[in-house]
Order: C-alpha cells, then structure tokens, then sequence
C-alpha cells in the first residue's frame, strides 16, 4: 500500500522502481488513494490499483475492501505499506485478520501529532518488520517505540544520476545559484532561505535563489518575496519532470527542512557533485557530515544560513572541496542490487516470523 498515484502512470519513474521491486516476487500488488478508480498491468506479475471515494475516510474504507479481496484472492505473504499512520492502521488491520506479515516502511515522521500519534504508537510495534532510510530513525523506532533492532532492515534510497556535472558556468552572467528542489509545503520551511536570501543580496548581488517544485505554501513565499523586494533574485520554476539542468547550473544546494528521513534531493545534490546546506535531520550526521562534505546547521536558524551561503559564495576552495566530498559519499552509497537484496531481506523477515510480539 503506498500514498502515491503517479504509480499508476506506466511511464513514470515509481511504477520503473515498483516493477523493479516485483521481480523479487512471484506476485506484486499495489494500491494507493487516487482521484478516479484505476487498474493498470505494470508488468507480468505486477498490478497496480487507484482506489477513489468522496473524502479520506471512503478511500480508506475502498482500500480495505479491495486489498482484502486481493490477499483472499492471490493467497498474498505480506502487506507492506510506506505509512504509519491512517493507512497504516488499515495494513495492521488486514494482517493480522489474514495472519500474514506486516511490514512497515517508514521514511520520517512528518505530521507525528495529535490522532497521528496514537496511530502510530499503536500500529509500529506490531509490524513484523520495519524497513526504514537511516540509523537515525532506526535509533529512534528502538529507543521510543521499542522495536526490536534484529527486526529493523536500514535502507537508504538508491538514486541514479548522471555521470558527470556539466560546465554550464559560463553561460549564466556569473550569477550565483542556490537551488533547492521539493513540495512547497510549511515542513520545507522554504521560507527561511527567502528571508536569508534578503540578507545575502546586501553583500552579493549576483547571489540568486531557485525553487523547483509546487505546493500549497507556494502563494505565501511569493508573497513573502515581493515583500522584501527579492523578485529579481528568487525565482519559482514550478514542478519539473527533469530537474538535472537545474541541479547543472546550481552553485550550492540548500535543504532547510524541519523533519525528513532520508531526502531524495539531497542525494541527488551530491550526486551531482553540489556542496550542500542542509539542517541537522534526516541524512545529516550520516550522509552529510558538517565540514566534510556539506554544511550542517541547526534548525530554523536564519543566522547561521545566512553564514553558511556567504561562506560558500566567497571561498572557492572551499565549495569545491565540499561538493567533490559529497560526489564521492553518493559513489559509496549502495548499489541498486544490494538495496533490492534489502528490500527482500526485510520481506522475509515479516513472511518468516508473523505475528511475533516485540
């Protein structure tokens, strides 16, 4: 059970990787929320469901009943579900009705409050397996929520970028770029990059924020943008399906969420080859180590941004040393089959211990 309908588009990049995962299996089944019922064959022994209704609760009573159906159906082995709260309880329902694992992929605990909460103290101690992004989430399902560590499998996301970061420096007017890509949504606190942006330009006006991606916060910072007069220096670019020229022409990345687990974009950054600014959650202290290659600051600190963005722009050295640091933390990142040798790892511990208390 997943949260994203782009996976029933056969094209995109989630039914590339759900396919992917379903070549560990003799069947693979997976059914997510969508706006319209829809089935699609994404391969073989691959089928993905959309599952629609007139509000949340309808939708999560559509996806009981037909993952219900399926489990009868297809003699399923597990449920695995990229959620610990509303559809989570619903996957700790039907497992331990049909007496099948339960396998619980957790990637952050954005909205962990109030009915979330008792959710998800109720649903994550009764998963036979938890597959989650980092050590640090690892620690905390150990140390809050009593999980036992031999039932927790730690996989980072595999991301694949190009080869090589493009010279493209000479045909942008000697401008410099912070790019950050992701939903604009308040957890991004996107927000604090505006404002220290209004301080960095004092300094450097060739200085230039770029933001990819769309969301509901989207309004408010542009607001926020033509009330500090920045609108020559911050530029929204929408969503993008291909986001690589951006991460080509970007000097620095930033990253100033208040929770992630292990975020896409920074991954993706480095890959690239880009020294990155990046808040003290999620991959820093792990992937991103401060100093070494990339800056880690604490969260929602405006002050030590704006340090951090001056410190890169002025000193060459510097920003090359940390984005070639952090080329090489993705080179060591590990490979697409040892992260599917995972994936099934963690499956059979749910398939060959159901139903064990911690």
């Amino acid at each position: 059970m997943g949260l994203d309908s782009s996976v029933l588009d056969k094209t995109s990049r989630l039914a590339g990787r759900i396919v992917e995962y379903g070549n560990l299996a003799e069947k693979y089944v997976i059914i997510v929320p969508a706006v319209a019922e829809k089935s699609a064959a994404l391969s073989g022994n691959v089928q993905a469901h959309g599952v629609s209704g007139k509000n949340k609760i309808s939708k999560l009573l559509g996806i009981y009943r037909l993952a219900q159906k399926i489990i009868e159906d297809e003699k399923i082995d597990i449920v695995t579900v990229q959620d610990q709260y509303y559809l989570g309880l619903i996957a700790c329902l039907l497992a331990r009705k049909s007496n099948i694992g339960l396998e619980l992929q957790i990637h952050g605990f954005e909205k962990y409050r109030a009915l979330r909460k008792i959710i998800a103290k109720f649903v994550i101690p009764k998963a036979d397996s938890i597959r989650t992004v980092s050590q640090r989430l690892k620690k905390r399902l150990v140390e809050e929520f009593g999980v036992k560590e031999e039932k927790i499998t730690v996989v980072p996301i595999y991301v694949e970028v190009s080869d090589k970061r493009l010279e493209v420096r000479d045909k942008r007017n000697n401008q410099f770029v912070f790019l950050t890509i992701g939903r604009l949504v308040s957890v991004k606190n996107i927000g604090l990059q505006i404002m220290a942006m209004a301080e960095v330009v004092k300094m450097h006006l060739e200085a230039e924020l770029w933001i990819v991606g769309d969301g509901p916060e989207r309004r408010r910072l542009e607001d926020s943008v033509k009330r500090l007069d920045l609108e020559g220096q911050v530029k929204f670019f929408g969503w993008q399906d291909d986001v690589s020229n951006f991460y080509n022409q970007a000097d620095v990345f930033l990253l100033t969420s208040d929770a992630e687990g292990w975020p896409l974009v920074i991954v993706e950054a480095a890959g690239f080859g880009l020294p990155i600014i990046m808040t003290d959650m999620g991959s820093a202290g792990e992937f991103i180590i401060n100093g070494e290659n990339g800056i880690v600051i604490s969260l929602n600190n405006q002050q030590a941004l704006e340090q951090a963005m001056i410190r890169l722009m002025e000193n060459d050295d510097l920003r090359k040393k940390l984005g070639d640091s952090a080329r090489e933390a993705f080179s060591r990142l590990p490979s697409k089959e040892e992260i599917l040798r995972r994936y099934k790892e963690s499956w059979e511990k749910a398939i060959h211990n159901p139903n064990v208390p911690n």
